[in-house]
């Protein structure tokens, strides 16, 4: 059984698609079509229907492709184990949360690259559910997120630490220095909020919801980082993670305690359970982790 060949049938797979399959290989779709038909010669039975344009895995071909990872995988690590430690190179793609990415990306990038010159890094701001899919397709080797905990038995989680959230107010504003703030202060302010689907946000409208209060922001933006700055230039209340806040803030705006909101996130990294791990994987996740590097 060709290494080739399972590799190509798991691009179809990913991908339903002989054509995009042949394409991100570069090969062409007859060579594709050749592999595949092979395999299923070699193990005895169909991998995919082909009706009209839709190519979708069998049943057999579903219990196959768990194998098929598996395979792939360990064939990399045993290559892997017989060569000297390489230096990394070629890419890291990493699906991240927009917060994390602005809040605290510039830093460890910069060690990064000094690590790993060679490599070239891309980074992919999505929801949690993109990011799922992203690394069961392949598209993303690393997850990083900002939300509810996650329990998918599909990920090998590197970093889990809890995160809370804040209010920010510009720093002259009527709100700003009190101690005795409650959700119901804050009812009828002015707001700049993420997007709606943003985990810490939903976190905010149920426990609102719960009190039977609501906020009305005049503007919704999923740039956190923006949010932050128009915050500080004056133009109303926001609701961030506090990572996000204690990196922007520049004196002009203040983080408000709100003594019946405690809402609190996790910030996790992980990848899929049957990634190799590759020597920049390696490095990006003991930066993240604060390891020495």
């Amino acid at each position: 059984m060709e290494l080739r060949n399972i590799n190509t049938f798991l691009h179809v797979a990913e991908l339903h698609s002989f054509s995009r399959a042949a394409r991100e290989l570069g090969y062409s779709q007859s060579a594709v079509s050749s592999q595949i038909a092979l395999l299923e010669e070699e193990l005895g039975v169909p991998l995919f229907d082909r009706v009209a344009k839709s190519v979708r895995l069998t049943d057999a071909g579903q219990t196959f492709l768990q194998y098929a990872r598996t395979l792939l995988t360990t064939a990399q690590q045993a290559k892997a184990a017989l060569q000297p430690t390489p230096e990394a190179h070629g890419t890291l793609r990493v699906a991240i949360a927009d917060s994390l990415c602005s809040a605290l990306m510039p830093p460890l990038l910069e060690q990064f690259h000094a690590l790993c010159p060679r490599v070239e890094v891309s980074f992919i701001t999505s929801n949690t559910q993109t990011m799922q899919d992203l690394l069961s397709s392949n598209r993303a080797d690393l997850a990083y997120t900002f939300d509810l905990p996650l329990t998918n038995p599909s990920n090998r989680v590197f970093l889990d630490e809890p995160e809370s959230c804040c209010f920010l107010a510009p720093a002259g504003h009527p709100l700003a220095g009190r101690h005795d703030l409650v959700l119901a202060d804050l009812a009828g302010q002015e707001f700049l909020l993420t997007e709606r689907g943003m985990s810490y946000r939903e976190a905010l409208e149920q426990l609102l919801a719960a009190r039977q209060l609501a906020l009305r922001p005049y503007l919704e933006l999923g740039d956190a980082a923006l949010l932050c700055r128009m915050v500080e230039q004056g133009l109303g209340l926001s609701f961030l993670p506090r990572y996000m806040v204690e990196t922007c803030l520049t004196g002009r705006a203040v983080p408000l305690e709100v003594a019946d909101c405690r809402i609190e996130m996790r910030r996790q990294l992980f990848c899929h359970k049957d990634k190799w791990i590759t020597p920049q994987m390696e490095v990006f996740i003991r930066l993240a982790r604060g390891e020495p590097s």
